[in-house]
C-alpha cells in the first residue's frame, strides 16, 4: 500500500483529515521515521493494511495507534475510556495554577486519568484521588498514572457517583463529566461511537452530573478551595443558576475557539 492509496481509501471513507492520518498510520505502523513522508511511499506491512482499514471503518486514530498526547503528558487509550480532547487542557490549566503546593483534589469521572495526572505532574507534593465507575477506566488510569511517574499519589476509586458520594475533604475537585444531552449525542460524528457512551450522555438535557455533583462536593470542599467542571459550550448559563442555588459563586472560562468551557464554583 502506497501513501497516496491511504490517503484515497480514507477520504473515500469520510475521514476529516485523510492525508494527516494516513501519515501517522504510516509513522506508526510502517516505521517511518518524524520527517515529511513522500506520497509514493509504500509499505507491504500487514499491521500497516490493517490500521488503514480500521480508520476507513470509522474507528478512532487515538485508539488505533492506543496513545494519544494531553497537556505535557502521553496516555494510553482504548474504548474503555473517552479519548482526551485539547479543550479539557484548559480545566487542567486552572487547576495547576491554583492547586497550591502538598494539597489533596479529586478528579470525579476520571476515564484515562488525563486530568488528575496531569494536575499531579505539574504541580509539587500534590495528591489525588480518582473516581470513576467503569471497571476499564480504573485499569486505564493505574497503568497511566504508573507510564506519567504518579502512581504513589494517586487513589483509584470505584464509585457510581450518581448514585453514591465522594469521601474526604479536597481543596479541589475536578471533573469533565458526561454533559451531552442525548439527542445532541445521536447526532455526532461516526467516531463518538466507537467512544463509550456513558463517557458523553449527561441525560436528556445534558444537566444531570452537575445537578447530582455540586449539592455533593460543596460539602467536600476545603475553605479557600474550588470546584472546576468541563462543560459544554452552550451551558455556562445552567451552571450559573446550578451554583446559585447552592450558595456558590459561578466563573465561566474560555476554550481556546473562544467558547464556554470550564465553570469554577467557589463558596
Amino acid at each position: 500500500m502506497t501513501l497516496t492509496e491511504a490517503i484515497e481509501m480514507l477520504r473515500e471513507s469520510g475521514v476529516d483529515s485523510p492525508e494527516y492520518d494516513a501519515r501517522e498510520l504510516f509513522r506508526v505502523f510502517a516505521g517511518f521515521g518524524s520527517g515529511l513522508i513522500p506520497r509514493n511511499a509504500s509499505s507491504d506491512s500487514d499491521e500497516l493494511t490493517d490500521a488503514v482499514k480500521r480508520r476507513a471503518a470509522r474507528e478512532p486514530l487515538q485508539y488505533i495507534i492506543g496513545t494519544v498526547g494531553f497537556y505535557r503528558e502521553e496516555y494510553r487509550v482504548t474504548p474503555d475510556c473517552l479519548i482526551p480532547r485539547s479543550d479539557t487542557e484548559i480545566l487542567v490549566d486552572y487547576a495547576v495554577k491554583y492547586i497550591p503546593e502538598g494539597e489533596h483534589f479529586a478528579d470525579l469521572c476520571s476515564g484515562s486519568g488525563c486530568i488528575g495526572i496531569s494536575t499531579l505532574k505539574n504541580t509539587t507534593g500534590t495528591r489525588c484521588d480518582a473516581y470513576d465507575v467503569s471497571d476499564g477506566a480504573i485499569m486505564l488510569t493505574q497503568e497511566n498514572a504508573r507510564r506519567n511517574g504518579v502512581a504513589e499519589r494517586i487513589t483509584v476509586i470505584k464509585r457510581d457517583l450518581l448514585r453514591e458520594d465522594i469521601d474526604g475533604e479536597y481543596f479541589a475537585i475536578l471533573s469533565n463529566p458526561p454533559y451531552i444531552p442525548r439527542s445532541v449525542y445521536e447526532g455526532l460524528e461516526k467516531e463518538i461511537f466507537a467512544e463509550p457512551e456513558i463517557a458523553f450522555v449527561g441525560g436528556d438535557d445534558g444537566l444531570i452530573f452537575y445537578e447530582r455533583l455540586i449539592p455533593v462536593c460543596k460539602n467536600h470542599i476545603k475553605k479557600g478551595g474550588f470546584i472546576a467542571f468541563e462543560i459544554g459550550y452552550d451551558q455556562a448559563e445552567s451552571l450559573r443558576a446550578l451554583a446559585k442555588e447552592n450558595s456558590l459563586t459561578c466563573e465561566i472560562i474560555k476554550d481556546y475557539s473562544g467558547n464556554d468551557r470550564v465553570a469554577v464554583l467557589k463558596g
